[in-house]
């Protein structure tokens, strides 16, 4: 599956959907993506795991350093949608306990709204 990612705003939160393959070919365009989306102003994030089908450590560092640049702009992450596999790698790497994540983004926008998202330290 060919790596996609874009991005909508739902009120003051980005909504960043991506599929594929989330890997070392693919993890600069979507930091690339996610640094544009805070250059924009969007400071709280949701990102839509729900269409990803594989996600690396080089991965999980884009994720990482996207929340770290959150937190120095008072901002909000949340992870939406991942599948048991990937899931499973946020648990292994013990990051469940750093991130939000949520079954839905309907639930990921509620968090993050309601301040239980993931960008103050834990």
């Amino acid at each position: 599956m060919d790596f996609g990612i874009a991005h909508h705003l739902v009120g003051e939160i980005a909504v960043v959907q991506v599929s594929g393959w989330i890997e070392i070919g693919s993890a600069p365009q979507m930091r690339d993506t996610l640094i544009g989306v805070i250059d924009e102003g969007h400071v709280h994030v949701v990102i839509d795991l729900s269409e990803v089908v594989f996600l690396d450590s080089t991965g999980l560092g884009v994720i990482i350093g996207l929340l770290h640049r959150l937190r120095t702009h008072n901002g909000s992450l949340a992870l939406a949608g991942a599948t048991d596999r990937v899931y499973k790698v946020f648990r292994t790497t013990q990051l469940t306990k750093v991130l939000t994540i949520t079954e839905t983004v309907a639930d990921a926008i509620a968090a993050v709204n309601s301040g239980a998202a993931g960008a103050q330290a834990p």
